[in-house]
């Protein structure tokens, strides 16, 4: 057998759920027994995983294991083992909306709630998305009329078995086509409405939380569909890094894990070596007294250059008839931009705020 064969196939690790096995913050831990846990841990191989979606970056910094057994319970996935196996998928498909959200959609985008009116609900989830998938139609024939491309687009079906949540529709599309047409469009009910998008330091986190909520849903039922002309979050893993992002020796993962979890200070410094062109948003260090290991996270946002600072926000294009901008921000709804709605995420909470046509700072 080829030596580089064998060598690859001695590097394979098993997948496994680590944020479920290590979720104990290390900040519940005193600092004596942390030390223990740095003296006696298992040896291991760390892996660092960076994803970038959009101005998001995340970094997720976990142990690999060769055999199922060296991973703390709560992590394991078996195959025949289907609430660990779905937990595990629906967390994954959670974190890979809010990447689809953060890479595709931005400030100019829009963020639709459809509704029914009496008598016109959907009997079940098929119906309820065959409802969406007539709609987007129905846009995209509007947006060919008016020659622009297919719709970018996300959405989310919520409802309640026991009607405590009425059947309702949550969209995020682009922003091309006029938020009348984008309503008026909807033939269901007329309950509904558009506004903008509207990023924070998180940036779409918050509504990604919001729309992804797992209230009632059943076995094996996909509630959330996008356009197939999204671009993919980027994800790379490695083993090995520099000190700084271009210069000094390549170290183990692992080397680096001791002083991360001594001080989590140092996880903003490191990082900031190590992708000097993001700005620091925070991080987690997490743990499990299994095996004495660690789960390192951090989050990181796209620094904006100065002219992008000195306005506020980036601006982008006037891209709608009925969007003005304010300051960097687009506001606005049908039509108007005097002290109308637009989607605020704050943090990782979702909330509705008027805005004001004026020029106020990014944050």
């Amino acid at each position: 057998m080829d030596k580089s064969k064998k060598k690859k196939r001695g590097m394979t690790f098993i997948p496994y759920d680590y944020e479920a096995a290590f979720n104990k913050s290390i900040n519940d831990l005193h600092e004596y027994f942390v030390e223990q846990m740095l003296k006696n841990r298992f040896k291991c191989v760390y892996a660092l995983k960076e994803i970038r979606a959009g101005e998001q970056f995340e970094v997720e910094i976990y142990p690999e294991f060769k055999k199922m057994d060296d991973v703390p319970v709560e992590g394991r996935i078996k195959r025949d083992n289907s609430k660990a196996q779905k937990n595990l998928n629906d967390k994954n498909a959670r974190k890979y909306v809010e990447r689809l959200l953060n890479e595709n959609f931005g400030d100019s985008d829009i963020w639709v709630t459809l509704t029914y009116g009496a008598g016109k609900e959907p009997q079940d989830m098929n119906e309820a998305v065959k409802n969406m998938q007539n709609y987007i139609r129905r846009v995209n024939y509007q947006r060919k009329k008016r020659e622009l491309p297919p719709a970018k687009y996300i959405y989310i079906t919520e409802w309640s078995p026991d009607a405590e949540i009425r059947w309702h529709h949550h969209l995020v599309m682009d922003g091309l086509l006029d938020m009348d047409t984008v309503e008026s469009t909807w033939k269901k009910g007329r309950r509904n409405e558009t506004r903008r998008l509207d990023k924070d330091e998180y940036g779409l986190t918050g509504l990604s939380n919001y729309i992804t909520k797992e209230k009632d849903r059943k076995k094996g039922e996909k509630r959330w569909n996008s356009s197939q002309n999204l671009k993919q979050p980027r994800i790379r893993k490695v083993h090995s890094k520099r000190p700084l992002a271009s210069s000094g020796t390549y170290k183990p993962i692992g080397k680096y894990v001791d002083g991360f979890v001594r001080d989590a200070e140092t996880i903003r410094e490191q990082m900031l070596k190590w992708y000097p062109e993001y700005d620091f948003t925070d991080s987690g260090v997490y743990y499990n007294d299994f095996n004495g290991m660690f789960y390192i996270r951090a989050r990181m946002r796209k620094r904006r250059n100065k002219d992008d600072t000195k306005a506020g926000k980036t601006t982008q294009p006037n891209r709608h008839e009925d969007s003005h901008d304010t300051g960097g921000r687009l506001n606005g709804s049908h039509g108007s931009d005097n002290g109308k709605k637009t989607a605020m995420f704050r943090g990782r909470k979702w909330c509705s705020k008027t805005v004001e046509p004026t020029n106020r700072n990014w944050i």
